[in-house]
């Protein structure tokens, strides 16, 4: 199945972009018409209502940078196998990321959300290539109102950090240096834990490929961060934070902070996410769900906001496996007499396509884009 999108058409989604809070100035507790949402699409779990939140694995990965023996590596595979099957998501501790590099990012990320809307704006949200690069958000809704949420986002990969740091802070070149080397040392400390934590995942489904065939299923692209705000909302029962959604990419690595806002969608029930000290959270996106042929969930996912606390997450997307052109489809040891392949090979573009068309037939978010590739 083949879906064609045009760069006119990329450029009409990015039209729909949404600048994060630009119109907000609180007056009287009031939310601003353009960022109230009918009720039917709102929270009904509180950002810090975490009850049953015991049931969220929580996986620890300490050895993970060192030798794991055969027997703890196993229980791990096995951990992640079912927390994938039946969640889509988990968090991990002991992941070997300097959590002290963590909150230098956190520390920054603050700066550039204090800065002035006019000055975050330099560098607007727009499509490059097949991604979102700058400031703001997608618009989320399925009447294409101007409907907002209640946040604001960065968007950024490798390649722009220093563009972004001079644009920022073009007369602060220690603020500039701070910016640039925390986001660069980042990027590269998540994308190394990436690969390992990719792999344990590959045990998980029971396939062993040698160190340089798994890497073929990795981006070969700047893997996407996003910095994200979530101010504190006068009326949180009126807004949304980030509405439901799935993440297209492979996995997403996420550190939220130490304010809930984070729900995962299981069972049709929501469940918030209690913020664990320096975890990560770990979701699986569409292009998972797709090579695992199923066994792998695509995690449906929301952040909701509250009244007292700003809340800052940092988001790592791990991109499309072989989303240089080259096909998306179930892995071939997965698939057999017994289990079908449950999609028909397709590019990262034609997904990108797909979510054009939901966008253009007014399809909300938590529509999953994955379905225009079921073999039916």
């Amino acid at each position: 199945m083949a879906i064609e999108v045009e760069k006119e058409e990329l450029s009409i989604a990015a039209a729909e972009l949404s600048k994060a809070l630009p119109d907000v100035v609180v007056a009287d507790s009031v939310v601003p018409e353009a960022y109230v949402w009918p009720k039917e699409e709102l929270a009904h779990v509180g950002h810090d209502e975490y009850a049953g939140d015991d049931e969220i694995p929580v996986i620890d990965l300490g050895g993970l940078n060192g030798d794991l023996d055969e027997t703890r590596r196993r229980e791990i595979c096995d951990r992640i196998r079912v927390a994938l099957g039946s969640w889509g998501f988990f968090q991990v501790v002991n992941h070997g990321v300097d959590l002290a590099l963590v909150e230098r990012v956190q520390a920054i990320s603050k700066k550039f959300f204090e800065l002035p809307l006019e000055t975050k704006e330099l560098i607007d949200c727009t499509f490059e290539e097949d991604r979102l690069l700058g400031y703001g958000f997608l618009v989320a809704n399925k009447d294409r109102t101007s409907r907002r949420s209640w946040s604001e986002g960065l968007f950024m990969d490798s390649p722009h950090v220093a563009l972004y740091s001079s644009t920022f802070w073009p007369e602060d070149h220690d603020i500039q240096t701070e910016f640039s080397e925390a986001m660069e040392e980042y990027i590269k400390a998540v994308g190394e834990f990436a690969i390992r934590l990719f792999r344990l995942i590959l045990g998980s489904l029971g396939v062993d490929y040698p160190v340089t065939e798994s890497e073929r299923f990795l981006p070969k692209e700047p893997a996407l961060i996003r910095l994200n705000h979530y101010p504190p909302c006068p009326d949180p029962s009126l807004a949304s934070g980030l509405v439901p959604h799935y993440d297209g990419n492979l996995i997403t690595i996420l550190h939220q902070g130490d304010v809930g806002g984070l729900q995962v969608m299981k069972d049709d029930q929501w469940h918030a996410v209690r913020p664990h000290p320096g975890a990560f959270a770990i979701n699986g996106g569409n292009m998972l769900q797709a090579i695992s042929n199923n066994l792998c969930k695509s995690a449906l996912h929301r952040a909701v906001v509250n009244k007292d606390e700003d809340r800052y997450s940092l988001a790592y997307f791990v991109q499309a496996p072989n989303s240089n052109g080259d096909q998306v489809a179930p892995l071939p040891e997965l698939v057999d007499a017994e289990h079908p392949a449950k999609y028909h090979p397709f590019t990262w573009k034609e997904y990108i396509a797909s979510q054009v068309v939901n966008i253009a037939s007014q399809q909300i978010i938590s529509h999953n884009a994955l379905e225009y590739f079921e073999v039916k």
